[in-house]
């Protein structure tokens, strides 16, 4: 009977275990099935991941085969890249797998994979890539090349050696690699090869087209004391420094920066040398063309002194403009004297102008003249009007001179002498010596001139006579001289009229010095001095007085007489008549 019990037993139990062997192999199945569906993440795999979160620490990707990974935040700077945002792709390699840790990505590992490949293959074919010049280092420069470092020997970082590392120092460059092994990692990369390359098919361009009389832009490269350097696109052209400007220059960098970008004109060019010049000025308007409009002698101005010599100082008035004071216009008591004693350079000073030459390109120029001197206070002191004493200094054909102050002199002028006589005639009566009185007339202190008058002591008599008298009025005078056109008749002591014979009727008695004559005033000129007369128009004047007096008698009277009768008749005819009588 136990046989059979324990016999149903392992019947009953069979079925049971037979299905738990095929759970088993089901699960199998299914977990070999999802591994072949889900991506499997193996070190040292280059991978694209979403980044799911990110902080100060670390930024968290995706990587897929439900798994996340990890890259340091600081590798994105090193990488040369921003941090990710939630939701970017990026790509990273996988630097470990699995442990604690969980997967271990790296961007900067993977940027440097791909710049391994693109500078080894950039040493091999000769083509270029990009790096950015991170600092300067003993020899030479340290390069970065999409994460991998490199270094650029000093004699390879430009054309020119003599290059300041501030112009390329944290600027991308395209360069050539020199050299390049993984262990010892060693890359060495040239900018000098590119840009020599670049250079010569530019200068080839540059000198198949370019011509004297060019207007171009360039680059100033370098600067020197004579001059400055000017990238023209390949070509570096001289900038001396008499052509950056028409003002006078010490150094360029007066008026030039390294990197400046400038506008000249090619003034010479060698195609076998390849030397070329350049000029700024030559597109600037010469200053000295509107000289002679805008100076002229007399002109107060501010200017600064840029250069002292032994015989005067030069005066910048405007760029390019520049004035001589000589040493006799420094000051006004003071002769001989040196001009540093007076002046330093870089002085703003106000000078006067006293002689402009635009053709000679020369503007003479007075210090003393705009200051205070004996002149402007001897004027203070002697206003016009006002008078004056002084010993004959010496007499000239047009004057003579009369000392009025220490190294002062007035002139009394012909004209001033006397109201009466000629100016030659008057001259006559004085000597050297002789002390004379005379009135201030004017003082020009500018050209240092004092006009004095010895007449100007009394009243114009011409005045005088001819404020009592007027146009169209009769005078009494007496001949003094005849002449071919009239005769001159002084009517005053001082005052002459002239009388022109076309006046004088045919009748008239013959005029002669020393002839009374009665005349009408025709014509006066105050400025000249000229009053002409007429004896015609008087005695025309007169008649026709006399008959209307006449003709005003006879109305009166109730039978006109035969007299009475003839001067109506005249008088009729004289209305009708504009003639002579």
């Amino acid at each position: 009977m136990n046989e059979p019990k324990e016999l149903e037993t392992m019947q009953d139990a069979a079925p049971d275990a037979e299905a738990q062997g095929s759970e088993e192999e089901s699960f199998k199945k299914l977990f070999e099935a999802s591994l072949k569906e889900q991506p499997v993440v193996r070190r040292g795999e280059l991978i694209r991941g979403v980044v799911v979160s990110s902080n100060v620490d670390s930024v968290t990707v995706d990587v897929g085969a439900k798994a996340e990974g990890a890259i340091p935040a600081s590798e994105f700077e090193q990488a040369g890249l921003s941090v990710p945002n939630v939701g970017d792709e990026v790509e990273a390699l996988v630097q470990s797998v699995g442990g604690s840790a969980g997967v271990q990505l790296s961007v900067l590992a993977a940027r440097q994979r791909e710049a391994w490949i693109a500078v080894e293959a950039a040493a091999e074919s000769g083509e270029t890539i990009e790096a950015l010049v991170t600092g300067e280092v003993k020899g030479g420069f340290r390069v970065s090349l999409s994460g991998l470092n490199g270094f650029m020997p000093r004699s390879e970082a430009d054309t020119d050696a003599r290059i300041d590392a501030a112009q390329i120092v944290g600027k991308s460059f395209p360069v050539a690699v020199l050299e390049a092994t993984r262990k010892p990692e060693n890359i060495v990369v040239s900018r000098r090869k590119p840009l020599s390359v670049e250079q010569e098919a530019k200068r080839e361009a540059f000198m198949a087209t370019a011509a004297v009389g060019d207007k171009v832009s360039g680059v100033v490269k370098r600067m020197t004391n004579f001059g400055a350097f000017v990238d023209l696109g390949g070509v570096d052209a001289l900038l001396h420094v008499s052509d950056i400007s028409w003002r006078r220059l010490e150094h360029p960098s007066e008026m030039l920066s390294i990197g400046q970008n400038v506008s000249v004109e090619i003034t010479k060019l060698n195609r076998e040398s390849g030397k070329v010049s350049v000029s700024m000025k030559a597109l600037q308007a010469d200053p000295w063309e509107k000289v002679s409009t805008t100076y002229e002698p007399g002109m107060r101005l501010t200017g600064t002194v840029r250069r002292l010599l032994d015989f005067g100082a030069v005066v910048e008035l405007e760029p390019g403009i520049e004035g001589m004071i000589h040493q006799s216009e420094l000051s006004w008591t003071k002769r001989d004297i040196k001009p540093a004693q007076v002046l330093s350079e870089g002085d703003v000073v106000d000078v006067a102008v006293l002689e402009v030459d635009a053709e000679a390109r020369r503007i003479r120029l007075s210090l003393k003249s705009v200051t205070e001197n004996p002149w402007q206070v001897w004027l203070s002191e002697h206003p016009v009007g006002s008078k004056v004493t002084g010993r004959i200094k010496n007499i000239t054909e047009f004057g003579f001179f009369v000392p009025v102050a220490e190294g002062l002199d007035g002139l009394v002028h012909l004209e001033n002498l006397s109201w009466e006589k000629s100016g030659a005639e008057a001259l006559q009566e004085y000597s050297k010596g002789q002390e004379v009185e005379a009135v201030v007339l004017g003082v020009d202190v500018d050209k240092q001139r004092i006009s004095l008058g010895i007449k100007q002591l009394s009243e114009d008599p011409f005045e005088v006579f001819m404020a009592g008298v007027k146009r169209g009025q009769s005078v009494h005078g007496t001949v003094v001289e005849m002449k071919p056109a009239g005769a001159i008749v002084e009517l005053a002591e001082g005052v002459r009229a002239f009388l022109p014979m076309r006046e004088v009727p045919r009748d008239h008695e013959e005029l002669k010095p020393g002839s009374e004559v009665e005349a009408k005033i025709t014509d006066v000129n105050h400025k000249r001095r000229q009053v002409e007369l007429s004896i015609r128009q008087h005695l025309r004047d007169e008649e026709r007085d006399a008959v209307r007096n006449y003709a005003r008698q006879a109305a009166q009277d109730d039978t006109p007489s035969a007299l009475a009768l003839e001067l109506q008749r005249k008088l009729l005819a004289g209305q009708d008549k504009s003639g002579k009588v």
